[in-house]
C-alpha cells in the first residue's frame, strides 16, 4: 500500500507539469493572417499624409490648452537640431503617414511554432518597426524605457485585432507641432476583408488631450509595395547655423507664431475652430460658428497656396 501511494505521490506533480507545458505550447488564436505587403490607400488624406497639414490647422483634433500652447510654440526648424534630425516619427505614424508597410509573423520556432506576435514594417527612417505580442505576454512595467515604437499587445476579438500599445516617447501628434506626451496609450483596430486591411487607431493622452482621438486608414494587399524600399541611413548635419552652439532652440514665444492666422486668412475659418479642442470634433460645431463665419468673397479651394511654415502664403490662387 505504501508503495502505490508513492507512486501516486509522484505521478500527480509529473501530470501537473505536463498540464502546464501543454498549456504553455498551445497554439496561440488568431482567426486571420495579416501576413504581407500592404499599399496605403489614401482617398481623404493624402495631401495631409503627404507634404504635411497646413500650420496652426488645430480643427478636429480634442487637444486641451497645455496641447495648444505646446503647439503654438513649434518651431518647424526646430527638426533641424543635430540632436532631432534622425528621430523618427511615432508608433500611430502607421495610419497618419504616407506609406504602407509590410507584415511578417513572429512564430515560436523553439516550442509549438505558433504565431506569438505580427511585426508592422518600419518605414525607411521615419517609423520603426512595431510587432504586436499576441502571446498573452504582460507589458513591463511604468517605470521601464519609453521608445519611439513603443511596446504592443494585442487579443483577437473574432476577426478583429485589437491592440494596445505603451511606453511611448514623448513626441508629436501631428506635423504641425501638436504634442503627444510619454503617458499616451494608442489603440489599434486590424481587420483583413480579403485584399483590404483596415486599421482604426484611438489615441488617449490624458497630458495633452481632452478626449479620444480617433484616425483611420485602408491598405490594399499588393505583391509589390514595400518591397523594393532603398536601404536609408540618417546622418546628422549642420543646417541652421543659429542653432550649432547647442544653447539655442527654434520656437515661438506666446502670441509670436506668425501662422496663427493662416486659416482664418486663407480659407475663412474662424480662428477659435483653427484651434481646435474637442469640441470641434463634431459637424454640430459649425452651428455655433455661423454667426461668425464669412465666406471670403476670394478663397482657396484645397491645398492651393503655398505652405511654408512659419510665415503667410507668398503665392495663392483664388477662386470667386
Amino acid at each position: 500500500m505504501r508503495h502505490h501511494l508513492v507512486k501516486h505521490h509522484l505521478v500527480a506533480p509529473a501530470l501537473a507539469a505536463g498540464l502546464i507545458l501543454m498549456l504553455a505550447a498551445a497554439p496561440v488564436p488568431a482567426q486571420v493572417d495579416l501576413s504581407g505587403n500592404w499599399a496605403l490607400l489614401d482617398f481623404q488624406n493624402s495631401l495631409k499624409a503627404g507634404p504635411g497639414p497646413f500650420p496652426i490647422s488645430f480643427q478636429g483634433i480634442p487637444i486641451n490648452e497645455d496641447g495648444r500652447a505646446a503647439a503654438l510654440s513649434f518651431d518647424n526648424e526646430s527638426l533641424s537640431e543635430l540632436q532631432r534630425e534622425c528621430e523618427p516619427w511615432l508608433v500611430h505614424y502607421v495610419i497618419e503617414g504616407p506609406f504602407g508597410f509590410r507584415i511578417t509573423s513572429v512564430v515560436d520556432n523553439q516550442v509549438s511554432g505558433a504565431v506569438v506576435g505580427w511585426t508592422i514594417s518600419g518605414e525607411v527612417y521615419d517609423r520603426l518597426s512595431t510587432t504586436i505580442w499576441v502571446d498573452g505576454r504582460a507589458p513591463p512595467p511604468p517605470q521601464a524605457l519609453h521608445t519611439w515604437g513603443g511596446f504592443t499587445t494585442g487579443t483577437w476579438h473574432g476577426d478583429t485585432l485589437v491592440t494596445t500599445t505603451t511606453h511611448i516617447k514623448d513626441g508629436y501628434l501631428e506635423r504641425d507641432g501638436i504634442p503627444s506626451s510619454n503617458q499616451e496609450v494608442f489603440r489599434m483596430f486590424i481587420t483583413r476583408h480579403a485584399d483590404l486591411l483596415t486599421i482604426t487607431g484611438v489615441i488617449h493622452d490624458p497630458v495633452y488631450l481632452s478626449a479620444p482621438y480617433a484616425l483611420a486608414q485602408v491598405f490594399r494587399s499588393s505583391a509589390t509595395a514595400n518591397t523594393d524600399t532603398p536601404a536609408m541611413h540618417c546622418a546628422p548635419e549642420l543646417e541652421d547655423t543659429r542653432l550649432a552652439s547647442g544653447y539655442q532652440i527654434a520656437a515661438y514665444l506666446p502670441g509670436q507664431n506668425p501662422a496663427l492666422m493662416y486659416m482664418p486668412q486663407h480659407y475663412g475659418i474662424p480662428l477659435q475652430a483653427a484651434l481646435g479642442g474637442a469640441q470641434t470634433m463634431y459637424p454640430e460645431y459649425r452651428e455655433t460658428l455661423q454667426p461668425e463665419y464669412k465666406r471670403p468673397t476670394k478663397y482657396c479651394t484645397q491645398y492651393c497656396c503655398d505652405r511654408g511654415f512659419g510665415g503667410a502664403a507668398t503665392v495663392c490662387k483664388t477662386t470667386n
